[in-house]
C-alpha cells in the first residue's frame, strides 16, 4: 500500500512516517521544505515538494496512492484573521478530499484536534459525543479545524467507497519536534530554578502512541467516525514536576493567579485590535485555566491505543532537543 503523509515535516507526521516505513509501507511525504525533513533517507519513502492549499502542485501524484494520512495543518496562535486558519485548515482539506474521492483513494484519514469536542474534569472526561465548549469555541485554529472536519464528513456520507476516519490528538510530546511545537511547554522548564504554571490542565499523550492509533486506523477505523487520542490527564503542576524529574533538576513551582493571566490575555487583545501579530490572546490565557481532559476509550477499544506512561514521551523529546 501506497501512502501520502501531508505536512511530513511536522511532529505527528514524521512519527507515522516513521511506523509506516517500519510497518513496510510505501510512503511519499508531502511538505514544503524538504531541508527541515528530520528522518534519514528511506528506499521506501520518497518527498514531494508542495503546497496543501495548491492541488497542482501534487494533484499529479494522487493516482498512485491507496490512502491520505492529512496531518498538515495551521497552528501557529499568532494569527490575528480567521480566514487564514480556514485556507488552510478548512477549505484546502475539503478540496484535498474532493481530489481523493477523484481518484478513488481507499482511505482519508484526517487529523483533526481533541479541541473539537467538548472537554471535561477527571470526574466527566470529555468524548467524541460532547459539542465543542468555551473558549476553544473561541479559538480560531480550534474553529477552523472543526470546520475542516464537519465539512469533509459531510461529504463523506454519500461516499462510502473512500473511507474517511477523523483521528483527534490532544498534546502530544515526544521526538522530531522540529520547530519546536508542543516541546517548547518541556523546554520551557530547563534550568529553571522557579517554575511559573497556569492553574488549568492538559490532556498529554506520547507522539509514538499517537502515530501508532493513526497507522492502526488505516485498517480498523470505521468510516465516518471520530476517535480521540490522548494518554494522561494532567494539571500543568503535575506534568512540570514529570518533566523535571526526567531532566534531574530540583524546582520549585509557583500557580499564576488567573486574574493576572486574563490581564495579560486582555493586553493581547489589546495589541491585536491594533494589528500586532502575538500569540497572547484573552482566549489562549483562558484555554491555560480550564481543565482540559479527555478519555480514550474509544480509540483504545477499535484502534488498540496503547497508553505508555507520558514520562516517555517527555524523555524522548528530551534526547531529541538535545542532539538538535
Amino acid at each position: 500500500m501506497k501512502v501520502l503523509v501531508t505536512g511530513a515535516n511536522g511532529l505527528l507526521a514524521t512519527n507515522i512516517i516513521a511506523v509506516l516505513l517500519k510497518k513496510k509501507y510505501s510512503v511519499i511525504g508531502l511538505l514544503r521544505n524538504e531541508k527541515s525533513f528530520a528522518l534519514p533517507t528511506h528506499e521506501n519513502l520518497k518527498l514531494h515538494i508542495g503546497d496543501i492549499t495548491k492541488s497542482k502542485s501534487f494533484e499529479s501524484i494522487l493516482s498512485e496512492i491507496d490512502c491520505i494520512i492529512h496531518a498538515a495543518a495551521l497552528t501557529g496562535q499568532d494569527i490575528i484573521d480567521y480566514n487564514v486558519y480556514k485556507n488552510v485548515n478548512a477549505t484546502a482539506t475539503e478540496t484535498l478530499y474532493k481530489k481523493a474521492l477523484q481518484h478513488n483513494i481507499k482511505t482519508f484519514i484526517y487529523i483533526s484536534t481533541a479541541n473539537c469536542f467538548g472537554f471535561g474534569s477527571l470526574n466527566d472526561l470529555g468524548n467524541e459525543n460532547k459539542p465543542i465548549r468555551f473558549p476553544f469555541s473561541k479559538s480560531l485554529y480550534a474553529k477552523s479545524k472543526l470546520e475542516g472536519q464537519e465539512s469533509i464528513l459531510q461529504f463523506a456520507k454519500d461516499n462510502s467507497e473512500t473511507k474517511l476516519v477523523t483521528l483527534n490528538p490532544t498534546f502530544m510530546i515526544g521526538s522530531y519536534d522540529t520547530k519546536p511545537s508542543s516541546g517548547r511547554l518541556v523546554l520551557s522548564a530547563h534550568n529553571k530554578k522557579i517554575i511559573f504554571y497556569p492553574p488549568g490542565g492538559k490532556s498529554f499523550i506520547n507522539v509514538t502512541d499517537a502515530a501508532n492509533a493513526v497507522v492502526n486506523a488505516i485498517d480498523l477505523g470505521k468510516h465516518c467516525e471520530s476517535y480521540i487520542l490522548c494518554g494522561e490527564n494532567l494539571s500543568y503542576k503535575e506534568f512540570y514536576k514529570k518533566v523535571t524529574h526526567q531532566l534531574e533538576q530540583k524546582s520549585s513551582y509557583v500557580k499564576i493567579p488567573k486574574f493576572l493571566l486574563y490581564g495579560i490575555g486582555y493586553f493581547g487583545n489589546l495589541l491585536r485590535f491594533f494589528k500586532v501579530k502575538t500569540d497572547i490572546s484573552l482566549t489562549n490565557v483562558q484555554t491555560l485555566c480550564v481543565n482540559n481532559y479527555y478519555s480514550n476509550q474509544k480509540a483504545k477499544e477499535e484502534l488498540k491505543l496503547e497508553q505508555n506512561p507520558i514520562e516517555n514521551g517527555i524523555s524522548e523529546a528530551i534526547e531529541w532537543f538535545k542532539l538538535n
